[in-house]
């Protein structure tokens, strides 16, 4: 895929703004990028807090939809996230990992998340992945732990973490074409919290907690109850013990 990339010195939303470049028929592998962004969005409806001088960028994808990888491309997006940040880590690299579906972390402290979204029409279907890390610093954020990239390295910058991960993103997306779901899982897995760490799935109407046993062939996280059951979760916010 080639990529096109625009930066602006600021912007309310890159995901947003790629949205609407989307709608207006912008083709695939634009990719915008905000030094700073000031109406940043995260899962569920929960704002992204950028100070600045961290990593705010999104990108533009088509697919056909009986070729569609949204389904997988949480797992695609994260390999990519993770990938660019060994790599630009180097020896602090064991200290990264995923949280399910698509968070990276650092120490288990979120570093960077990622922000999936796909709309349009039957002729113009798209889809938009945001990604937003923090670099330099990491926000204050009551009640939740985060880190940056900075604590193990000098933060490079964005536009270099976001060529990377574009980069990456092709080679997992040609993986994932060629070999399927099962070499992606693997992957995931391999870079994820260990199996049998405990968790707690939380969700607006209920808070499970367990041990981690995996991925299914769809994706979902694989939680063990006490009692033995084996429950397999398609949403929630996933919270480390």
């Amino acid at each position: 895929m080639k990529w096109r990339f625009e930066v602006y010195e600021a912007l309310q939303s890159t995901s947003d703004f790629c949205k609407a470049r989307a709608e207006d028929g912008e083709s695939e592998g634009l990719a915008v990028l905000a030094r700073r962004q000031t109406a940043g969005r995260g899962t569920r409806g929960r704002s992204w807090v950028d100070p600045g001088n961290n990593l705010s960028f999104s990108f533009v994808l088509r697919f056909s939809t009986d070729a569609s990888p949204l389904p997988v491309l949480p797992f695609i997006v994260a390999l990519a996230v993770h990938a660019a940040f060994a790599h630009l880590a180097g020896n602090c690299s064991s200290v990264l990992s995923l949280k399910w579906p698509n968070d990276l972390l650092l120490d288990d402290r979120k570093m960077a998340g990622i922000l999936i979204e796909a709309g349009g029409s039957a002729h113009n279907q798209w889809i938009v992945v945001g990604v937003g890390a923090n670099l330099v610093v990491a926000p204050q954020v009551p009640g939740r732990e985060l880190a940056a990239f900075s604590e193990i390295a000098t933060a490079p910058d964005p536009l270099l973490v976001a060529e990377k991960i574009t980069e990456y993103f092709s080679l997992w997306l040609d993986r994932w074409k060629t070999d399927g779901f099962a070499e992606i899982r693997s992957a995931w897995l391999s870079r994820a919290h260990p199996l049998g760490r405990r968790l707690a799935v939380q969700s607006r109407e209920t808070y499970i907690t367990g041990m981690f046993s995996g991925l299914d062939e769809q994706g979902r996280l694989l939680l063990a109850l006490e009692s033995g059951e084996i429950l397999p979760v398609i949403t929630g916010d996933v919270l480390l013990d």
